[in-house]
This record gives C-alpha cells, structure tokens and sequence, in this order.
C-alpha cells in the first residue's frame, strides 16, 4: 500500500489571498514587540510558501496577491513547493537624506565648527570635495554626488552624518536646525531613524524571498535596538526610531 505525505497545512483558506503588508507593525508597543511581528509575519510566509503558494506577481508597496492550485488540483498532484531560493531581494543603494531645516527661535543650529569629527563637504565643479572633518572614503563621496546634484546642494557646506545601523548618510546643511542630529563629543549623530516597513519585500518573487526580506529587516531593528534605540512611533508601514545623545 502506498501511502502519500499529509500536505503541509495552509495559514490562509481557499486558493487565493490578497492583502497589503502595511499596517501589522501599527500599534506596535516596542522594538521588541516590532521584531516579534516580523518574525510571526516571515513564519507565515514560510509556512504558506511550504503549502504550495505563489505571488501571482513580485510584491510591490506591500502588496501580496498569492494563489495555489485548487483543492481537486492539489488531491491529485500533490503540492509542489514553488522554486525559489528564500533569499531577500537585493537591497538597493543606501539612500542620502538631505536635512535642511529652517529654524525656529530657539532651535539648536549646525555649526560646522562645533563638529570637526564629522566629515564635511561642498559642492565644487558639480562634485562634492571635502573641506574637513575624518576624511570620507571615495565610494561615499561618489554616492553623494550621484544622489545629490550641485543645483540641489548649492554654495553651502554640508555635515555628513552616517546611519546609526546600515549604510546610510545624512547630508545636513549648515545652520540647518537640529531636530533630528545632535552634537555628541564634536560630532554629529542621528538623533532618529526609521524602518521602511511597507517596501521591505519589493521585488520579492517567491513567499520563501518576502520572508527573508522581512526577516532581513527585523534584524535591522534587532540591531538598532542593541545600538540604544526605542520605539518613537509606528504608522503606516514606517518605524521610527529614536536615539537618547
């Protein structure tokens, strides 16, 4: 007698399933909390994914539309686990974020004085070149300049400012207010960052990739939390994170 392998269960029912991947981290109460639903969220993936499940197409802004064959299909065939290596969509180039604030009476202000251990760069022949500061690796000086056009940047000087976690680069502009930096043992750091929630799987082609990708990202948050950062606030698909000086 030949017997054949119980099919792996189904967290959804039916052979079709839509939703968006945007709000699961609202409300969330801390950083910890954020990583649990990340990684509640990648289980589900996996185990959908084991159940024979596949976009009908890459996930976009969050969005999921899967099907599986039906249950006739599945009874006389058997489910076959869709191919895919369960690896995260490259992730694209870190992004810059050019802070230009105008202050307000009272408002703490960068002065590029106060900062000689943060990099500092203008503008000069369409490129950036430093003025000062730790000298800046090329491939960063190159990234900004492909992000940031001289009209963009203009005459002033600019503070460029590392991501707490990850690659990222913050170009502050001077007298530029500070909401988001402070100024710690003449430098400056990042005072709040955040986590693209609702993008984190883009491009996924297979359940097993999405889960990756969100795994990928709470171990992001993971990292930001052991680097002394909390919960600031979570709303439609972006954590915020926020840093004590």
């Amino acid at each position: 007698m030949t017997t054949t392998a119980p099919h792996p269960p189904s967290p959804w029912p039916g052979s079709r399933h839509e939703t968006v991947h945007r709000w699961q981290l609202d409300g969330a109460a801390s950083l910890a909390d954020v990583i649990d639903r990340l990684t509640a969220l990648a289980a589900e993936l996996r185990a959908a994914h084991a159940a024979g499940w596949t976009p009908e197409e890459p996930l976009r802004d969050g969005h999921l539309v899967a099907t599986r064959p039906s249950r006739r299909a599945r009874a006389r065939s058997g489910v076959a686990v869709p191919v895919g290596p369960g690896e995260a969509p490259p992730l694209p180039t870190w992004r810059v974020r050019v802070v230009d604030e105008p202050p307000a009476p009272g408002d703490d202000v960068l002065d590029l004085a106060a900062v000689p251990r943060t990099p500092a760069v203008t503008w000069t022949g369409g490129a950036p070149r430093q003025g000062g500061g730790p000298p800046l690796e090329s491939r960063v000086r190159d990234e900004l300049g492909r992000q940031v056009t001289a009209a963009e940047a203009g005459t002033r000087a600019w503070a460029v400012v590392p991501a707490r976690v990850g690659p990222g680069r913050d170009l502050v502009a001077e007298g530029s207010a500070l909401r988001v930096h402070a100024v710690v043992d003449g430098a400056l750091v990042r005072t709040v960052e955040s986590v693209t929630f609702r993008h984190a799987a883009d491009r996924a082609g297979t359940l097993a990739d999405a889960a990756a990708a969100y795994e990928q990202l709470a171990r992001a948050v993971e990292a930001m939390a052991a680097a002394g950062g909390r919960l600031a606030e979570s709303d439609d698909g972006l954590v915020h994170v926020r840093y004590g000086r």
